[in-house]
């Protein structure tokens, strides 16, 4: 009975010395990441991918990339702590915001009512690249009124859309000057 107890004792000390070696490794592998790999690993938790660890898609060594799967263009510059991304999510900040990523640069809002409740909007904005010029940004505007007890589409205002984006561009580009005077 003894024997059992300090063989039960030992194994379990064993056991916990290794899982506590093994939190030791992935703290170390993930101070050498690149913001790119955390951000695609949090994709993977977020949409529940099941890879296997050391998977050739997760290294990018194999033919298919999981960067590429996800929508990761290696060339991308990424929109963290922009001064376009930090306007245009100031911009919209009277609506109610369903997503914010910064390192993708994509804000999408939630429904927005207006003209008494007849009408609403929802916008999806997406920071392309930091030049501040009509290719840095792509915003979509879409609309729905209040019809017969249903909300009808009304389709995309794209004319709204182009003066947000016109609002957004304006205000950046102000802002940007002034922080290098």
């Amino acid at each position: 009975m003894t024997k059992n107890l300090l063989f039960l004792i030992f194994f379990t000390l064993f056991a916990f010395s290794c899982a506590q070696n093994g939190e030791l490794k992935n703290t170390q592998n993930n101070e050498k990441k690149t913001e790119k790999q955390r951000s695609m690993e949090n994709k993977i938790k977020e949409n529940d991918f099941r890879i296997p660890q050391g998977s050739s898609l997760l290294e990018g060594e194999g033919l298919l990339d999981l960067g590429d799967l996800l929508g990761f263009d290696p060339s991308e510059t990424y929109a963290v702590n922009s001064i376009l991304f930090n306007v245009a999510l100031d911009k919209i900040s009277f609506m109610p915001l369903l997503s914010v990523d910064a390192n993708s640069g994509v804000i999408v809002t939630d429904w927005y009512s207006f003209d008494g409740g007849q009408t609403r909007i929802k916008i999806n904005i997406r920071v392309i690249n930091e030049e501040m010029n009509d290719d840095s940004l792509a915003i979509n505007l879409f609309k729905q009124n209040f019809e017969e007890n249903v909300w009808v589409d009304k389709g995309m205002d794209i004319t709204q859309a182009n003066k947000i984006k016109t609002s957004i561009l304006s205000s950046a580009r102000n802002l940007k000057i002034a922080s290098e005077l």
